[in-house]
């Protein structure tokens, strides 16, 4: 489908009671973000992919995350969303390109984790997607081939920043769309 049938389309999915009943299961916190995600979707970023930047304290362990969202724009809203982001915010905004080999250790850390003073990371972004990857995110929110879109990773450079925020990633997203519409 045409992107902006394609954003009415995520919009409607995370309101689903489907996609609600998943983030329930998976991540429970992510619940008060979904209007603010809702809206990034509304203004032309068609998201994927996203984490809040929680951290979790237990006994024996500590998670850390950086807020992150992923996902498609189009290419003439992606220049002018990226150059906004890196002049207006404290955030990253980058372009992903498509490649047919991806170096892992070229990876950005997103979520770690400290157990016993050793830290290990969980969650991490490639900074290159694989063409059968690209397929398979463009397919699963229904955009079509023709369509002059890029995927767009953005993220926090501070750890457990809350990312509906006041100065939150998701925060700052959501106003750099508004203002270049």
């Amino acid at each position: 489908m045409k992107f902006k049938y394609a954003m009415l389309d995520a919009v409607k999915t995370l309101a689903s009671d489907a996609f609600i009943k998943r983030i329930k299961e998976e991540d429970d916190t992510m619940l008060k973000h979904l209007t603010i995600l809702k809206e990034i979707n509304k203004y032309g970023f068609i998201t994927n992919n996203s984490q809040t930047g929680n951290k979790i304290v237990k006994d024996s362990y500590e998670i850390k995350q950086r807020a992150y969202i992923s996902g498609f724009m189009l290419d003439s809203t992606a220049q002018h969303f990226i150059k906004n982001m890196g002049l207006n915010t404290d955030k990253g905004a980058i372009y992903i390109p498509i490649c047919d080999t991806i170096p892992s250790n070229l990876d950005i850390p997103l979520t770690i984790t400290k157990i016993n003073g050793q830290i290990q990371t969980d969650t991490h972004m490639s900074s290159a997607l694989p063409f059968s990857v690209w397929d398979s995110y463009r397919k699963q929110l229904h955009i079509n081939k023709n369509e002059k879109i890029v995927f767009i990773f953005c993220w926090d450079f501070k750890w457990c920043r809350n990312a509906s925020g006041t100065s939150g990633l998701f925060t700052d997203v959501l106003k750099i769309l508004k203002s270049i519409q």
